[in-house]
């Protein structure tokens, strides 16, 4: 009886023709094939064979769950997604339309064509007794699904069960979340050699995923902390911190619904040799009866990284104090340009800076000192505040 209603379907489909109708579009982001030994192959997209010129088909996963479109056997027509009723009852079935429930599917699907030839062209998801169904697993479907005339058992993931036959011809959903790391717009995703201090920003892309839910997190222990983004349903992008080194970084975006998982890195150069001579500090001065006076003496300290060993230079740069005023490096006389050398064993030892102002000033000015060893130059800007000073009298 089966095998007269297959011709009967195929006469049917020879008559009133086939694919040359339109049901979907080429925007939808499930493709591939599903085989039944009865049927031959199932296409879900006519992207698998470039034909969406002559008809635009294809199954689409809504944000919701549902499976919605056509698939198409060139036995038995179009298979519909969505949009049925009248469920009939089985065990273990649910009697809904096509849904991904979780990493499980749900629901019924159709052949169209049945309709009024003497089989109901009913497809089930998933059932019991025997246990079967399709379900998820990253963005790929696998499992059977049933349909109990002539249709028979359909199978989701062809490579896996038979990969003689093909590598990746499973029906999948084909849409991603990815992950890039940028600097100033460009990518350093393997990048071997990224410049010390580079600020990045974590870039995530979603296509075609539209009930997926990620997160992004760091994975690599050490070098510049990460604080994971969960939650994430919509392309985006994070800003991240200075990144140290030499450290190798590697980070992960982790999806659910469908499970997605990519891991992607680089590597931060060592920091290069440098120095630091600490960031402005104030000098206080107080002006009593004369009009020139001394500041307060302070102390700065050469801060080595990056293997630095130089002897630095010190010497007085600019100044926006009167043109008079000289300065003291490392307790040596007074001048308007006075040198001080701060040697390598040990930096700790650090200099002074005192400034002497030979005419009363009433608001603050600033005095820059500049660093130099080796090819590296570092700056340190002291500002000179004013105190002054009104003599009182009291009457005893």
């Amino acid at each position: 009886m089966k095998k007269f209603l297959f011709t009967l379907v195929l006469l049917v489909l020879i008559t009133f023709g086939g694919s040359d109708n339109v049901f979907a579009g080429t925007s939808d982001n499930i493709d591939g094939y599903a085989w039944s030994s009865n049927i031959g192959w199932i296409s879900f997209n006519c992207t698998n064979d470039n034909s969406c010129g002559t008809a635009d088909y294809g199954v689409n996963q809504n944000p919701d769950g549902t499976l919605v479109g056509y698939a198409w056997s060139s036995n038995i027509g179009w298979i519909q997604f969505g949009g049925l009723s009248g469920f009939p009852s089985g065990s273990g079935t649910q009697g809904i339309n096509a849904k991904v429930n979780g990493t499980n599917l749900q629901g019924w699907i159709k052949a169209i064509s049945a309709d009024g030839y003497g089989w109901d062209g009913w497809i089930s998801l998933s059932g019991a007794v025997p246990s079967y169904g399709v379900n998820t697993s990253g963005t790929s479907f696998t499992g059977y699904a049933w349909g109990s005339d002539v249709v028979g058992w359909v199978l989701f993931d062809v490579q896996n069960v038979y990969p003689g036959i093909c590598a990746d011809c499973g029906v999948s959903l084909s849409g991603d979340a990815t992950l890039d790391i940028q600097s100033s717009g460009v990518s350093i995703v393997n990048d071997g050699a990224v410049p010390y201090n580079t600020v990045p920003t974590f870039v995530w892309t979603f296509t075609d995923v539209p009930s997926a839910s990620c997160s992004v997190s760091k994975t690599s222990v050490g070098g510049t902390s990460f604080s994971t983004v969960s939650g994430i349903t919509s392309s985006g992008s994070v800003s991240g911190s200075a990144l140290t080194g030499p450290t190798a970084y590697t980070y992960e975006i982790n999806c659910t619904n469908p499970t997605i998982s990519h891991q992607v890195g680089f590597t931060v150069a060592m920091q290069p040799p440098g120095f630091s001579l600490g960031g402005t500090e104030t000098a206080n001065i107080q002006f009593l009866a004369s009009t020139t006076a001394d500041s307060e003496q302070k102390t700065f300290f050469v801060s080595a990284f990056g293997g630095f060993s130089s002897d630095v230079s010190v010497s007085v740069t600019g100044s926006t104090c009167p043109g008079t005023t000289k300065y003291s490096l490392g307790g040596g006389a007074f001048s308007t340009n006075p040198t001080a050398v701060v040697i390598s064993s040990p930096y700790s030892a650090g200099s002074t800076f005192k400034a002497r102002v030979t005419q009363a000033i009433t608001s603050s000015c600033t005095v820059t000192l500049t660093g130099n060893g080796g090819s590296v130059s570092a700056p340190k800007d002291y500002v000179i505040n004013p105190s002054n000073f009104a003599p009182t009298f009291e009457e005893y």
